[in-house]
Formats: structure tokens, C-alpha cells, sequence
């Protein structure tokens, strides 16, 4: 059995520094699932965000990443979830002392309250495969909310390596 000390070292990856400076015990609280901190930092390396962009986080799940978002590039984000609550969200938002640059929304993914070239990024991690997998959801739900010359993100967790026809041991269940 995995100890809580355990579990806290295992929320901390130096290969991922902005996430690091995150209270690890926060971050276990609050995620859904991986480790979502160091999905979009990895994410972020490859996009440009500014300060004063507006940036739609989809599928934001406890907003941990729009925080995120907010605090370490400055940006506007409004952190889209259908599941968690804006008022929960609104809490957590408020705590991290960044109100006025996160605004929590409750909107389903088929019919998004934005205008239209209203974001100048929209990030997706490890959201996506809820919402997006018809063919055209992109295209029907979603590129026009973009400006032109925006950017779209999308991570999601995957293994590092392909399993060669077994599971490794460490991903077997106990």
C-alpha cells in the first residue's frame, strides 16, 4: 500500500518546474484523474501565451489548470466544465488569488456560450475524449470560437512508450 508521503512525492516531477512550485498535496486533492499540472505545462512549452490573452480552458474539470494558466502566463481563462460547478470551481479560483483573471462557466461542449473569434487559444487536456469524438466537432463546436491565427491545444495522458503486447507490471492492477 502506497503511503500518503508516497503519494505526495509522486504529484512532483522537477522535469516539470512550474508545476513543482504547486502545493503537491493540493494538486491530489483536486485532480481528476493524471496529473493534469505537468500535461499543460508540457502543453504550453509548444504554445504561445501572453499576458492578456483570453484562453478557453475545456473541460476544465476543479480549474486547477486555468490557475495554473493564470498565475504562470497571465492570461484571461474562462475554465469551461459541464461537471464540476462554477461556484466550486469559484472557490478554489478565489483561494489561488486569481478572480480576476479566471471566470468559471458551466457549459456543455455541444453548445458553448462564447461569440465567435471571441479566444485567442483554447486548450483541451485531458478533456477532449469526452466531447470531441465525432469526426466534425472541431469544426462544428469549436473553430469558430478562435481567432484567426489562434492556437488550439490538446493533451491528453498517454504511457511514454508502446506496451509491445503486455501491460507493464507497474500498470498491472494489484
Amino acid at each position: 500500500m502506497i503511503t500518503y508521503d508516497e503519494k505526495m512525492k509522486l504529484m512532483i516531477d522537477y522535469k516539470y518546474p512550474l508545476s513543482a512550485k504547486y502545493d503537491p498535496e493540493w494538486i491530489y486533492e483536486n485532480k481528476m484523474g493524471s496529473q493534469c499540472l505537468w500535461l499543460v505545462e508540457s502543453l504550453t512549452r509548444i504554445m504561445t501565451l501572453k499576458p492578456g490573452m483570453r484562453v478557453l480552458d475545456m473541460g476544465c474539470g476543479k480549474a486547477l489548470t486555468s490557475i495554473f494558466l493564470a498565475k504562470e502566463f497571465g492570461v484571461t481563462v474562462f475554465a469551461n466544465d459541464f461537471w464540476i460547478s462554477p461556484d466550486e470551481n469559484w472557490k478554489r479560483i478565489s483561494e489561488a488569488g486569481v478572480e480576476n483573471l479566471v471566470f468559471p462557466i458551466m457549459g456543455e461542449a455541444h453548445n458553448l456560450p462564447y461569440a465567435k473569434n471571441f479566444f485567442d487559444a483554447i486548450i483541451c487536456v485531458n478533456s477532449f475524449q469526452f466531447y470531441g469524438t465525432a469526426d466534425t466537432y472541431l469544426s462544428d463546436y469549436m473553430s469558430h470560437l478562435l481567432r484567426d491565427g489562434g492556437e488550439f491545444g490538446l493533451v491528453v495522458w498517454g504511457p511514454n512508450k508502446e506496451f509491445n503486447g503486455k501491460v507493464p507490471d507497474d500498470m498491472e492492477k494489484s
